[in-house]
């Protein structure tokens, strides 16, 4: 008995201490927008920026996730941005749904994926023209943020629209 109430007291713990943590991230990924991590056509990473593409708390040693690229997006070029998530195990969700917060703060869904294979790449696409009707509407950094099925963050970045 005492050993199970040991037991459930640091289950009850950590689960605060994650769900801190996952709150402090939360707050980060709604906060100044200001840099890039910039990436070619090809996906390799030219520069980072150390805010972008976190991984939460709740989701490290669970997932992965390769930046957006290109980034920055050109406006109505043929191909649209690539943000890559790997769930590797413990999957907590079987959906994901990836968008941003407009100008006037609401939120813009850009793409969604259902039934998400763990172990298998899950690829977001990104089409500068939902950031705007016109290249100059449109130009920007903006912050995408990638939610689980429980509206949980998994992970963060910003991009560019040109």
């Amino acid at each position: 008995m005492k050993y199970f109430s040991f037991l459930f007291i640091a289950l009850f713990i950590s689960g605060c201490n994650n769900n801190d943590a996952q709150t402090a991230f939360e707050r980060e990924a709604y906060g100044l927008v200001e840099n890039i991590t910039e990436t070619d056509f090809q996906g390799n990473i030219i520069s980072v920026d150390a805010d972008d593409w976190r991984i939460s708390p709740l989701y490290t040693g669970l997932a992965t996730v390769e930046p957006v690229f290109p980034n920055p997006l050109p406006y109505g070029s043929a191909r649209t941005g690539e943000l890559i998530l790997q769930m590797k195990g413990g999957l907590s969700s079987s959906f994901a749904e990836l968008g941003y917060l407009d100008f006037n703060n609401r939120w813009t869904q850009l793409d969604f994926k259902e039934n998400i294979i763990e172990f298998s790449d899950n690829v977001f696409r990104v089409n500068a023209e939902e950031f705007g009707s016109t290249p100059e509407l449109a130009r920007g950094i903006y912050r995408l943020l990638l939610f689980d099925g429980n509206q949980r963050i998994i992970t963060y970045g910003d991009i560019m629209i040109e």
